[in-house]
């Protein structure tokens, strides 16, 4: 475990470094500095720093480098990178190695304060070591349940079942594997049982199956030894090794090519790994939680996917729903996102703004083909642009107003009693055409599943005119 207080500061340039050291010294911040980052290996084993502070671009050794090196010698230690080159890309690499954030250079004093400060809290409250800034799934704090800290916002009969199941799961180290489209939060539920579970001091590590060609991604994975490929400098430890006693979540491990699903497979049936290019086997205590948007067992019908494998990680399969059959979820979602994006661009603002029941009524009947992640992403900008109290529908993109019904939106000044029954109507009717869409238009399973009597399906189809649709 790291001493809290205690920073290693890594950049190949020495005002960089005299900048970082100079800001610190504000605060009782013991640090520790090196401009050469084949030296950080040995600091961190002697230094047992609790925070590093490393430059992402360096010569011979970059910023990811340190990153998994870090994490090797000490999983909970906190990683936050200093770029000069932020974008998106850089986003999402630094997260899924479990960087807990990065800062982009040239910042000011008080942003790198407060990012060290919002580590150190991290690390003393036993948060998550990845901060995953464009989540799928709404989390928030909890201070009660089995899931350590994470609270999936919904109350969703499905989403109730979901939960039901990962809190089950969780103290078990059986392989999950997490069916769901994209944008549903299969890593934010992975997230959730890896903190509801015994692995939770050490690491979560998610990796993406299809970002990268095979060749990177088996050298991700398994780790490599100094000189097994042009470009191989250094000897690195592959993520199986950095997630030694932790969690590694595979998403969309249906991506994998033949010859890595025979590796996985391998690594799965005797927890050994072989670095590429390397003849030693490392032993690895690892479970494995893997997510797919497709079905696997039609991949295995088709022969492009390991049968063998899918029985290796389908060991308690979880599927998620999608976000438009979540019924009451949407706008509990959508209260919770444009809650936190209104605190996050408009910090001085006192109070948090409604959602008006015209905008309500378009988020309740678009068919949200993004899921989670869309609605997250339409309240961030609802958030930007609403400049009173109350979220209105020309708060809402054009996509979501055409992507309804002609007579979705209800006028501004429709009174409460009318857009409480047209949401309701309009939940009931969406409701009753997803559950007979799954049922085959078969009404007494329908009724089954709804956990209604038969006669209740059949006056709902009768009230909203679906006999003979299905």
């Amino acid at each position: 475990m790291g001493i809290a207080g205690k920073i290693l500061i890594v950049d190949d340039e020495e005002d960089a470094l005299e900048n970082c050291r100079r800001i610190l010294s504000r605060v009782p911040y013991d640090c520790v500095a090196t401009s050469n980052p084949g030296q950080a290996m040995a600091l961190l084993e002697r230094e047992h720093p609790g925070l590093v502070l490393t430059d992402l671009r360096m010569p011979k050794m970059d910023g990811i480098e340190v990153l998994t090196a870090a994490k090797r010698v000490d999983p909970a230690v906190q990683v936050v990178l200093l770029t000069a080159h932020a974008t998106i890309e850089t986003a999402v690499t630094s997260m899924r190695y479990g960087a807990f954030d990065y800062i982009t250079k040239p910042f000011t004093g008080e942003e790198l304060l407060q990012v060290v400060r919002r580590a150190f809290d991290a690390e003393a409250g036993g948060q998550a070591t990845a901060t995953i800034r464009s989540a799928s799934v709404a989390a928030r704090p909890s201070s009660s349940g089995s899931s350590g800290g994470i609270q999936i916002v919904g109350s969703s009969a499905s989403m109730k079942a979901v939960l039901a199941l990962a809190d089950r799961v969780a103290p078990t180290d059986s392989n999950v594997l997490v069916y769901g489209e994209s944008g549903t939060g299969k890593e934010m539920l992975a997230r959730y049982i890896h903190k509801a579970s015994r692995r939770t001091e050490r690491a979560l590590i998610p990796v993406d199956c299809v970002s990268l060609n095979d060749s990177l991604l088996e050298s991700e994975l398994f780790g490599h030894e100094k000189g097994a490929f042009t470009g191989a400098h250094i000897a690195k430890p592959g993520l199986f090794e950095v997630a030694h006693g932790g969690t590694i979540f595979l998403d969309e491990v249906s991506g994998m090519s033949p010859n890595l699903q025979a590796r996985l497979l391998r690594v799965l049936q005797e927890r050994q790994v072989r670095r590429v290019g390397g003849t030693k086997f490392t032993h690895v205590d690892v479970r494995v939680i893997a997510a797919s948007n497709q079905n696997l067992e039609d991949l295995c019908r088709q022969g492009t996917f390991r049968e063998d494998l899918y029985y290796r990680l389908n060991v308690i399969p979880i599927a998620l729903p999608p976000l438009r059959v979540r019924e009451g979820d949407i706008l509990l979602l959508a209260n919770e996102f444009v809650t936190r994006f209104v605190h996050r661009v408009r910090p001085e603002a006192g109070s948090v703004p409604m959602i008006d029941p015209s905008a309500a009524d378009v988020l309740m009947r678009y068919p949200w083909p993004g899921n989670v992640r869309e609605l997250q992403n339409i309240m961030e900008r609802a958030a930007v642009l609403v400049d009173g109290h109350t979220v209105m529908s020309a708060h809402l993109p054009d996509r979501l107003l055409a992507g309804v019904q002609p007579n979705a939106v209800l006028t501004e000044a429709a009174s409460f009693k009318q857009a409480k029954q047209q949401a309701v109507e309009t939940f009931e009717r969406n409701f009753l055409m997803d559950l007979l869409k799954r049922n085959d238009g078969h009404m007494s399973r329908a009724a089954r599943e709804a956990g209604v009597d038969r006669k209740t399906i059949e006056r709902m189809v009768k009230k909203h005119g679906l006999r003979g649709a299905f």
